[in-house]
């Protein structure tokens, strides 16, 4: 039976793990379509990959659907990446991600603080230049294009990899894909990329491993 996440935000110790890794889920204004064509996903793909880099944001997997955005991010990039044609960035291809997620991190509430101040700024400049860009496309000024945001901080390795998992088999489960190969190939993804690394039967090998059916959210962290 697949395993399930739940988040649960009250009484947690500060605990985080070191890099200061975060799943994050953004979703359309009362649950719009925004994002249905390929012409918008690939400006909210561009755009995605233009403000890690001014922020120093570092993405490790990713995922832009016809209403949400799902990815894992770290608070700081790490030398070693890739970056497609469209400026968005991924863990190195030839490099491993690994051994960041081995080393839990006790921070102290200063540390906490900022680094979730860091991700809310990240978010708040990706929401208005989206916003921005989208309203453009459609001649509209003003429309409120996001609804709200939901951040996790990643627990340990275990936590990452399942994160990771259910990013890369959203495709399938919003049917923009008919099987996990299919969703492997999604173009508005990191998943072309990790299939590069792993290969088809590696990342079969990690979802068998780590395995996620659904991950829940409190409203508390929006």
């Amino acid at each position: 039976m697949e395993e399930k996440i739940k988040q649960k935000n009250k009484h947690r110790p500060f605990h985080y793990y070191d890099g200061q890794f975060y799943f994050v889920s953004g979703t359309c204004y009362k649950g719009g379509s925004m994002f249905l064509t390929n012409e918008r996903k690939k400006i909210i793909k561009i755009k995605l990959g233009e403000i890690a880099d001014e922020m120093n944001i570092f993405i490790y997997a990713w995922v832009i659907l016809n209403y949400h955005i799902l990815f894992n991010l770290n608070n700081h990039k790490e030398e070693n990446f890739k970056e497609d044609e469209d400026g968005v960035t991924h863990a190195s291809v030839s490099g491993d991600i690994s051994n960041a997620q081995d080393t839990l991190a006790c921070v102290t509430p200063y540390q906490q603080s900022y680094s979730k101040q860091k991700l809310a700024n990240f978010i708040k400049r990706f929401h208005s230049i989206t916003s921005k860009n989208l309203n453009e496309l459609d001649k509209i000024s003003g429309r409120k294009v996001w609804h709200q945001y939901w951040d996790y901080c990643v627990r340990n390795k275990v936590d990452f990899w399942k994160h990771f998992n259910y990013i890369l088999k959203n495709p399938l489960k919003h049917k923009l894909a008919n099987n996990i190969e299919e969703s492997f190939n999604y173009k508005f993804s990191s998943n072309l990329i990790w299939l590069e690394r792993f290969g088809f039967d590696g990342l079969i090998e990690g979802l068998l491993k780590y395995k996620v059916k659904e991950v829940w959210y409190d409203d508390e962290d929006e």
